[in-house]
């Protein structure tokens, strides 16, 4: 190995331990509690080392989005290989059980992905901002696969040729989120009083859903 190839590997190694003491310090006290003293705390660097390689700490929250995109985009594409044999509507129903899993077993990344407001130099073309565009084709990466899943539905007959897929993802997403957040703080009371389960719940409203634009 090459001075500059050891060089460029101890910078991997020392960003990678930077992003992953950001996200210790962003799932213990939340982002806007959060400080670069806090997070050069955690990594074993001090805070001007942390600034030679990040430029804010809004560039660390960027980079666990990204992870959390990856980390759900990776567990979408398992969820569509191993269903091959369903229908397009099962598998948009096994997407929707793969996002409140993904939501349960990595909370910070799930919050890191939700909680993020859109600003207006997100959609700028510049590129001192590629890391945001990274983000945004992660996430559309989601958004295709489920995009595809409807396009392809129409395709087979399985759903209604009227049906305007960019709309049905949207509110599918947007369903999914405040399902979601309504599990994470009702869970009991829905299940105490309504005797709905988790899964039931969203089988149900899946359902509820989808029969509008099935065939």
């Amino acid at each position: 190995m090459s001075i500059t190839q050891r060089k460029e590997k101890e910078h991997l190694v020392r960003k990678n331990d930077m992003i992953n003491a950001a996200e210790r310090v962003f799932f213990e006290k939340g982002f806007e509690n959060s400080t670069m003293d806090d997070i050069a705390k955690s990594a074993g660097f001090t805070k001007k080392t942390i600034y030679s390689y990040f430029k804010s700490k809004e560039e660390l929250y960027y980079e666990i989005m990204l992870l959390g995109f990856k980390t759900l985009n990776d567990l979408y594409d398992k969820t569509i290989s191993k269903n091959t044999d369903k229908t397009e509507i099962e598998n948009i129903k096994e997407l929707g059980h793969t996002f409140v899993s993904f939501s349960r077993d990595y909370p910070g990344y799930f919050k890191a992905i939700s909680d993020y407001e859109n600003k207006d130099f997100d959609f700028q073309v510049n590129d001192s901002h590629s890391l945001i565009k990274d983000c945004y084709i992660a996430g559309e990466y989601s958004f295709n696969l489920l995009n595809n899943c409807i396009i392809n539905g129409i395709k087979k007959g399985e759903i209604l040729a009227s049906t305007d897929s960019n709309l049905v993802c949207i509110m599918l997403w947007s369903t999914m989120l405040g399902l979601i957040g309504l599990i994470n703080k009702k869970e009991k009371y829905i299940k105490t009083y309504h005797n709905k389960g988790t899964e039931e719940l969203m089988d149900d409203g899946f359902e509820l859903l989808l029969r509008a634009i099935k065939k």
